[in-house]
């Protein structure tokens, strides 16, 4: 797309460059359907039809059986659809597959202000590229398909020791803007601001995940290790969003915290927010070798 970005990395172009690792305890099946699975949600197939599974079996160098075991994986979770002589296609996007869109919750001042600061750990830069989007990304930056975004892929470290995976897409009049040489140094949102876009707000969803192939050696964890996943979409002051953060994290290096307290209203308990929400890296005295 632009020359000025470089190519897309070999895990990311072709699933035969993966790194499966056979003397993992994950069996390789497991780790084939974790990638293809991972491909699947970021929109990769679309409604087109996946590779036969003899192609597949060949790029990821694995005999036919693993492959098929992979491929029954994703038909039990509902992501694919298998017909004799048809192949094998993505299922269309349910409301339960989208729902953890809509059930994001806001960001807090703290959070933001911790992700803004930006002391604590550094950053490197990975991929830096222009692409059109994955349907839910483009959903989420309400762009049309054809619309062009640079994505930026970089990990986070804590003393030379790799804590987090963060993705970032950002709409390509606003990416434009940004300081190409401090993409190592600071935070997206702090670049953003100080090119004069007034982030606002941000809506942000956690959950869990496991480590695909690629993850898991960024982070230096074994295939299919849980992983805290965070998705974030930042707002500016017009309601437009400005970027959209896929981060997964070590859960042994990065904690989430809230405090709460127990409040009565209407003859019933619940719990409110005392204090504001705090994100921290932490280095924790463990032994981390097995992890």
């Amino acid at each position: 797309m632009d020359s000025q970005f470089p190519a897309a990395s070999p895990e990311e172009s072709n699933f035969g460059d993966s790194k499966l690792d056979p003397n993992q305890v994950v069996p390789l099946y497991h780790q084939i359907y974790l990638i293809l699975r991972e491909r699947i949600i970021e929109g990769h197939y679309d409604t087109k039809p996946l590779p036969g599974e003899l192609v597949l079996a060949e790029q990821f160098n694995v005999s036919r059986v693993t492959m098929r075991r992979a491929l029954q994986d994703l038909v039990k979770e509902g992501l694919v659809a298998r017909g004799r002589g048809k192949g094998t296609f993505v299922k269309p996007r349910t409301e339960s597959r989208n729902s953890s869109v809509g059930q994001s919750q806001l960001l807090s001042a703290s959070a933001m202000r911790l992700q803004a600061s930006g002391d604590s750990s550094d950053l490197q830069l990975i991929t830096s590229k222009r692409i059109l989007p994955p349907p839910d990304i483009a959903t989420l930056l309400h762009l049309p398909s054809d619309a062009i975004v640079e994505k930026l892929i970089r990990i986070r470290q804590l003393d030379g020791q790799p804590v987090a995976h963060l993705t970032s897409f950002i709409p390509q009049d606003l990416s434009g803007r940004i300081c190409r040489r401090r993409l190592r140094e600071f935070p997206i949102l702090v670049l953003l601001e100080e090119a004069g876009v007034k982030v606002a707000k941000a809506r942000q969803t956690i959950s869990a995940r496991l480590a695909d192939a690629s993850v898991a050696y960024a982070l230096g964890v074994p295939v299919g290790a849980p992983l805290l996943a965070i998705s974030r979409v930042a707002y500016d002051e017009s309601g437009r969003p400005v970027q959209v953060l896929k981060g997964l994290y070590r859960p042994d290096r990065y904690d989430y915290r809230i405090e709460l307290s127990r409040k009565q209203a209407k003859g019933q308990s619940s719990w409110q927010h005392v204090n504001e929400v705090e994100f921290a890296f932490e280095m924790h005295q463990q032994d981390l070798t097995h992890f």
